[in-house]
């Protein structure tokens, strides 16, 4: 197997990089720390599996894998210190092949990649496709805006759509978290991933 890894955190890329190069079934390994050259890389590479990060600086690798996918025939699996179900969801429906917590241990990795690579297969630990309920793309918006601290009435206003409107979708919010305020909406969508928290 032929192995890129992307992430901007140079000792845990160097870790990894020097705990895979023991395996006989890598025969390549080629770790970029830099997500700005990702799609060249993977260009004059051309890997059989890339290991990606999503949290990078400025780079969602959400987003990026996202690119990669849509130019190269790659397997694609992430590795995240935030195992969480939303970040599994988008990464499955880009066409990942994987999603792995980066505590894995390397044996486990290895075995992991041994099956997508050569069975073909996607491994997603703890996670169903399938009936699964999401926020539409509107109710994910008002959302992030509303844990930044904007009241319902400028979210109206900043989107264009009547406090009614908003109110509504926090309706449909609340039920699909189960959830009965927004305080709560908004703190079980950072725990799932589905909004981020921006630091000012």
């Amino acid at each position: 197997m032929r192995i890129l890894l992307i992430d901007d955190h140079h000792l845990i890329g160097r870790s990894l990089e020097i705990s895979l190069k023991s395996y006989s079934e890598i025969s390549d390994f080629f770790y970029l720390s830099d997500p700005e050259k990702a799609l060249e890389v993977v260009d004059s590479y051309m890997p059989s599996i890339i290991l990606m990060d999503i949290h990078m600086g400025e780079h969602n690798g959400l987003e990026i894998g996202s690119q990669i996918l849509q130019n190269y025939p790659v397997k694609l699996v992430f590795l995240s210190g935030f195992s969480l179900i939303e970040y599994k969801e988008r990464a499955f429906k880009i066409g990942a092949h994987g999603f792995f917590d980066k505590h894995i241990e390397a044996d486990d990795l290895v075995d992991n990649l041994k099956i997508i690579q050569f069975e073909n297969k996607k491994i997603f630990p703890e996670f169903k496709a399938k009936g699964r309920i999401l926020l539409t793309d509107r109710e994910k918006e008002i959302l992030q805006l509303i844990s930044q601290g904007v009241k319902q009435t400028a979210v109206a206003s900043e989107l264009g759509i009547s406090e009614r409107t908003v109110r509504n979708h926090m309706y449909s919010v609340s039920e699909k978290l189960q959830t009965s305020t927004v305080v709560e909406s908004v703190i079980k969508a950072i725990e799932l991933g589905i909004i981020n928290v921006r630091l000012q």
